[in-house]
Parts: C-alpha cells; structure tokens; sequence
C-alpha cells in the first residue's frame, strides 16, 4: 500500500509541475498577444483567447478563399489571353485556287483516278 501511495504522490508532483509550466506558458502566449483580462476578471481565461483565436481562424478562412478565388479568375484571364495571343499568330491565311494551276490540275487528276 506504501508503494501505491509514494506512487500516487510522485504522479501527482509531476502533474503539479506540468499545470504550472502549462499556465505560465498561457499567460506568457496571452501577454506576447496583448490580451487583456475581461472587465471584472483578474487574469484571461482560456475561453476568452481561444473565442478571439476562433474568430480569427474563421475570418482568415473566409478571406483565404476569396484570394485564392481571385488569384484563380486572375490566372484563368491570363492563360486565355495567352491561348488568343498564340492563336492570332498561327493564323493561316487561305488563297484562292487558281483552276488552271498545275497543283490544281493535279488533285483533279488523282481525284478521278481514285474515284472509279
């Protein structure tokens, strides 16, 4: 039983010591941020800086997805531009067939040779 309780007493320093280090960081986290205590608190509570911290994350979403949706329309209007601008250079320009032309005269001969 002596075991059991010098056990338990051990665990429960080292808890002990664990909350301590665990609130000094909160506080030091909520001073770096400059918190402030509610009106009518003494120090800030976990639940306050976690609403703020919420409220944050929540806005920072909604702006993280309108940037990148406007990135996106922004890279869409450059990849079209691109796309016209190689396309009005390629572009081909076609002539009128001369009929009496010695190309001309030849399609029309190894047309009928391959239509019988």
């Amino acid at each position: 039983m002596e075991a059991f309780v010098l056990t338990a007493r051990k665990e429960h320093a080292e808890a002990s010591y664990q909350l301590m280090t665990v609130q000094k960081s909160f506080q030091d986290v909520a001073l770096y941020f400059g918190l402030k205590p509610k009106p009518g608190e003494e120090e800030v509570t976990t639940s306050h800086l976690f609403t703020l911290w919420f409220e944050f994350c929540a806005d920072f979403k909604v702006r993280w997805k309108r940037e990148n949706k406007s990135i996106s329309k922004e890279r869409l209007k450059q990849a079209q531009l691109s796309v016209k601008r190689i396309t009005g250079e390629k572009k081909v320009e076609t002539r009128k067939i001369n009929p009496n032309s010695l190309k001309e005269r030849l399609r029309q001969k190894e047309a009928q040779v391959t239509s019988p």
